[in-house]
């Protein structure tokens, strides 16, 4: 096997199942939407073609993508069972493929972090806790069917993730080396709950879609499962208005905020409503209000 055959085939992976340009893009606006916030609510200076916005959106899609290929790995029986046509299951890509793929991410996760001081332990920390994801937390055969625990003890790697961004700021010297929690942990709820709500509503489904696959509109309820997703995107406006009262941050901004919870409470009222396929598609609503509170962050 040449390595010129496997890049081959990882661009067919990365075409079909992790578009690396929009991959890359969304990182950029993350890294550079909380880099700007901390800044603002610590007294610093945000500079969008700074070393430290570069660093954090780095460390945004290199954790993604180690995630991504971990899943790719962890999921590769369901996938050979429910999903045949995609890469791997398929043979289009081989195992051999992606974990090279993830070694090479992981050294590059590594090399991002190499004398970087306190954010070295923190990048260990994430590192760590994704490779016991990766593991199942050693009980697979416990936790694979159980979709509640799996979001129980996997979701927390998103705001392990937001803390380490909010070290490495801290250590780039930007706000004194000094960070304020209560403003740390609030920007870490807000952004924590649009991705959490985003996780719950790409698992929903309408009756007669629901299958093999696990969702947690099957496991919660279709009502179960939408309120749970709104609820997680209301306390992330919430924390959101709390940090622009205690931060001094523009009131004005939170009109993106609460235009992303609207358009994704008419999906979740279409849905409830009507609980047909063609309403069941909530994923890109979650999406657009991710990238409210991203423009939020740029704006406030």
């Amino acid at each position: 096997m040449s390595a010129g055959e496997a890049t081959g085939r990882l661009r067919v992976y990365f075409a079909e199942m992790y578009p690396l340009p929009l991959r890359v893009a969304t990182a950029a606006f993350l890294g550079a939407s909380f880099t700007r916030l901390l800044a603002r609510t610590h007294g610093g200076r945000f500079a969008p073609a700074s070393a430290e916005t570069a660093r954090a959106a780095a460390a945004v899609f290199t954790v993604a993508l180690v995630l991504r290929l971990m899943d790719e790995l962890k999921d590769r029986d369901v996938d050979r069972a429910l999903f045949p046509s995609r890469p791997l299951p398929s043979g289009r890509v081989r195992v051999s493929d992606i974990v090279a793929c993830l070694g090479l991410a992981v050294l590059a996760w590594v090399a991002l972090h190499v004398g970087s001081g306190p954010a070295a332990l923190s990048a260990a920390a994430v590192l760590a806790y994704a490779l016991l994801m990766f593991r199942w937390f050693f009980a697979p055969g416990w936790m694979r069917p159980r979709l509640l625990a799996t979001l129980a003890t996997h979701t927390p790697v998103v705001p392990l993730m937001l803390l380490h961004l909010a070290v490495l700021f801290a250590t780039s010297g930007a706000c004194g080396g000094r960070l304020r929690p209560a403003a740390v942990a609030l920007l870490v709820g807000q952004y924590w709950g649009a991705v959490f709500a985003w996780e719950i509503a790409r698992k929903i489904r309408a009756p007669e879609e629901e299958g093999d696959y696990v969702t947690y509109s099957r496991r919660l309820g279709r009502g179960g499962a939408v309120v749970l997703a709104g609820a997680a995107q209301s306390v992330s406006v919430a924390a959101g208005a709390a940090l622009t009262v205690s931060a001094g941050l523009r009131p004005a901004a939170l009109v993106v905020l609460l235009g992303g919870l609207s358009l994704c409470g008419f999906a979740y009222a279409r849905f409830l409503l009507r609980p047909v396929p063609a309403h069941s598609r909530l994923q890109p609503f979650a999406e657009a209000f991710s990238l409210a509170t991203c423009a939020w962050g740029l704006l406030a």
